[in-house]
């Protein structure tokens, strides 16, 4: 039985494969650990214990090792000798070039977006916005646990910009967006924010700014916005983690 990407038990028999292939099980369980890291359940220096994902998803403990030498192929995690696997942190420098070519692929995204974008679409941006100002009210009361606050932030992060790359069209554009986010994921971005309401208040402001572009079909200031809100995100994590990242 194969479910996923994620949440769910994975059925396979673990057994080897042809060489230079790779079985669909070992590439689902690549994908819902890339997802994972991605949604920052794996945090940096997060140790991946493979005996009990193995338990928890199903499967051998063989599959989850081919999955992780995958991932550390793709420069997702490092395999430490003795110790096991964790995400890989970036150097300043990927971070960087990273974020370039990420504000200019989902610029172009929000560019078609408003050109092709849907009703139902439109208003699902709608919605996000309104979360992420949910989410500004209660940091501001201070009772809420930051760990449910980034919870929250990373669903309604993750809703809105996959909203968009699904109404720009480009289905290659989707997948090579999805593989950096694997690469930096969207949950660094609220390591920067820190649960501070100015910074999430700026945050959901410019989240508004593309979803209005979009909705007036300006998809120039659309582009424009969506690369200024990148910068913006690369600007924070640097600025706040320079010290954290290899050289």
């Amino acid at each position: 039985m194969t479910d996923g990407p994620d949440g769910h038990r994975l059925r396979g028999t673990g057994g080897a494969d042809p060489v230079g292939t790779t079985s669909p099980l070992v590439q689902q369980l690549a994908d819902t650990i890339a997802e994972r890291i991605s949604r920052g359940d794996y945090n940096f220096g997060t140790w991946i214990r493979q005996e009990s994902l193995a338990k928890e998803l199903g499967v051998s403990r063989m599959p989850i090792r081919e999955a992780l030498g995958q991932l550390q192929a793709l420069g997702i995690v490092e395999m430490v000798p003795n110790r096991g696997a964790r995400p890989r942190q970036p150097s300043l420098r990927e971070l960087t070039e990273v974020f370039e070519v990420r504000a200019l692929l989902e610029g172009h995204a929000a560019h078609e977006a408003a050109r092709l974008i849907t009703h139902a679409q439109l208003q699902v941006l709608y919605a996000t916005v309104e979360d992420f100002r949910g989410i500004v009210a209660d940091a501001l009361t201070g009772e809420f646990e930051p760990a449910e606050l980034r919870r929250r932030w990373v669903q309604a992060n993750s809703t809105f910009h996959d909203t968009i790359l699904e109404a720009g069209g480009n289905t290659q554009l989707r997948a090579t967006v999805s593989s950096l986010h694997h690469r930096i994921p969207r949950n660094l971005t609220w390591t920067a924010l820190d649960a501070d309401p100015r910074l999430l208040a700026e945050n959901a402001d410019a989240h508004e700014a593309i979803a209005k572009a979009i909705d007036r079909r300006d998809g120039e200031a659309a582009r424009a916005q969506m690369i200024e809100h990148s910068r913006r995100a690369r600007e924070l994590i640097t600025s706040r983690s320079q010290d954290s990242f290899a050289p």
